[in-house]
């Protein structure tokens, strides 16, 4: 079986050695490398060479915060990064996920929720905490925000493009980008929106007006 890589990122050397422990005792979970800073973990993530699946990714750090997840996706389009932090204020959860982040939990989480994550970030998924998680649909219902809310702001545009009818080729033109960052980019909004086909995705951004004017 082919074992889940991580990278780890955290200041604290007993978080970074806690989760090696708990990855070798895992059959599926292997560390293959950590940084202790934000420019640090920038200098990883330019490193071609090093492969993994998923980041693990401490806000707190020096250098660090929700302003470091654009700029290492900058870096890395398709990095899967699972926010693992001692903040458990659901605002900052909902700033971290529409930042790019594809998880979030708390290190008071149980190692199984932990395992979960990891797990589900890998396989392409999204997560969040449950607590979290249901603090931040109460939220949203009662601000009656639309599901595109969460979105980052290169993926409204990418969504307002798309609704414009314009090719993805055409959208990495203009952005100055590749067409492999679009398509990422595009993946990533219809995960949030839970949409499944590019009909339904034209038809949410008709429905809710998101074209270019």
């Amino acid at each position: 079986m082919k074992k889940i890589r991580l990278w780890v990122a955290d200041d604290h050397a007993v978080v970074r050695n806690g989760l090696r422990q708990i990855a070798s005792a895992t059959h599926d979970l292997t560390v293959i490398g950590e940084s202790q800073s934000g420019p640090g973990t920038l200098d990883a993530m330019r490193q071609k060479v090093i492969d993994f699946e998923v980041l693990l990714l401490d806000l707190s750090m020096p250098g660090g915060g929700i302003d470091l997840i654009p700029r290492l996706l900058q870096i890395r389009p398709s990095l899967r990064g699972l926010v693992l932090t001692m903040h458990a204020e659901p605002q900052i959860a909902a700033r971290a996920v529409k930042a790019g982040a594809s998880g979030y939990i708390t290190k008071d989480a149980d190692v199984a929720m932990l395992l979960n994550a990891v797990r589900t970030v890998a396989a392409g998924g999204h997560f969040m905490e449950p607590l979290l998680a249901d603090a931040l649909l109460f939220e949203h219902v009662a601000s009656n925000e639309p599901p595109h809310s969460v979105l980052t702001a290169r993926e409204r545009e990418i969504l307002e493009r798309i609704a414009s009818a314009e090719s993805l080729a055409g959208i990495a033109a203009s952005l100055g980008c590749s067409a492999k960052t679009v398509s990422v980019h595009k993946s990533r909004l219809m995960r949030k929106l839970n949409i499944a086909s590019n009909a339904e995705l034209f038809q949410y951004a008709m429905r809710h007006e998101l074209g270019r004017k």
